[in-house]
């Protein structure tokens, strides 16, 4: 009963199940960031600030082009 209790062997393959397990969460992490949308960075970081209206939009330069030409 106390040779299970003092025997390590078992941590070892832990360690590596863990460490590649981690090495994958950071590579799938990794593609999604460079696969992501630049489309889609720029509405989910005006997110928190947007309330649905017009005026909490942000203007572009082709907003400003549309109202000279007027």
């Amino acid at each position: 009963m106390f040779k299970r209790l003092v025997d390590f062997s078992a941590y070892e393959t832990i360690g590596i199940i863990v460490m590649v397990v981690f090495f994958l969460a950071f590579v799938a992490m990794l593609v999604r960031v460079l696969v992501l949308k630049k489309s889609h960075t720029e509405k989910m970081e005006r997110l928190p600030l947007d309330d649905g209206t017009e005026r909490d939009l942000p203007r572009t330069d082709k907003d400003n082009d549309d109202e000279t030409k007027v």
